[in-house]
């Protein structure tokens, strides 16, 4: 039987619209990352959140003024200005979004480029005794002051205690896994290195670059080496360099 033309019209222009309204749903979906993802313009002169203890962005220069939010440690923001308080502390004006700024203490900003910043920086990394905070901190100092002699130790640094946070990362995700590395049952095909990379206690680690392996002959999790490789491609004539390739070494012996 032959389908009546008005049928087959408008099984046709359903078919269109259909088509054109998942076209239109890709685009906004590629609109809306693309904006997401668009570096939003700060004014003024770059600089960086390195100390969250002193990282309240207020409404003046003034340790009592309205606090408008605190900023965590990476946060980029803009310097506009600076002023110091009646009690001697040093502020600067920075603006945080294209329609936010405020008053923040001078001691929780880093300045890419001040050797004075780049020196408080690495001191507060020697400093720092939890271990992710160290590895932020001298990834942080890493990416900001490349040209430095900062940058290489900062490296050295992240790796160490990258290779230091493997061991206690390794323990507490044997205890999380038992059996459940297990080919037999829901979990056919999988192994422990799949378990083990997958724990949840990596994830934090993961979101700063710093990533890990599975080293199946001491069956446990074991830093990857990325922080001294990327310090003996950029500085490999670094007194550091040579340390690097030790550690390196070291690493896949294990």
């Amino acid at each position: 039987m032959t389908p009546h033309p008005f049928t087959v019209i408008h099984a046709s222009n359903s078919h269109i619209r259909l088509i054109i309204a998942f076209a239109l749903a890709a685009v906004a979906a590629i609109t809306a990352t693309a904006q997401s993802e668009r570096k939003i313009f700060l004014p003024g002169r770059r600089a960086v959140i390195f100390d969250e203890r002193l990282s309240a962005l207020r409404a003046r220069p003034d340790v009592k003024a309205p606090i408008k939010q605190r900023m965590r440690r990476g946060r980029r923001v803009g310097v506009l200005g600076a002023s110091t308080a009646k009690d001697g502390a040093e502020f600067f004006r920075v603006a945080v979004s294209r329609n936010t700024a405020g008053w923040v203490l001078a001691d929780a900003l880093i300045r890419p480029g001040a050797a004075a910043d780049a020196r408080r920086l690495m001191r507060l990394i020697e400093e720092t005794k939890d271990e992710f905070t160290k590895a932020r901190l001298a990834r942080l100092c890493a990416d900001e002051f490349r040209a430095t002699n900062f940058a290489p130790k900062a490296l050295m640094i992240l790796g160490e205690t990258a290779e230091g946070a493997a061991e206690r990362l390794s323990r507490d995700a044997g205890r999380r896994v038992g059996a459940d590395d297990s080919d037999a049952g829901p979990n056919a095909g999988l192994t422990k290195r799949d378990f083990l990379l997958n724990y949840a206690g990596l994830d934090r680690y993961n979101r700063i670059g710093v990533t890990f392996d599975y080293d199946a002959t001491s069956d446990r999790i074991a830093y990857d080496g990325a922080a001294y490789r990327e310090l003996i491609r950029r500085y490999p004539r670094s007194a550091a360099a040579q340390a690097a390739q030790a550690k390196l070494a070291n690493l896949e012996k294990k």
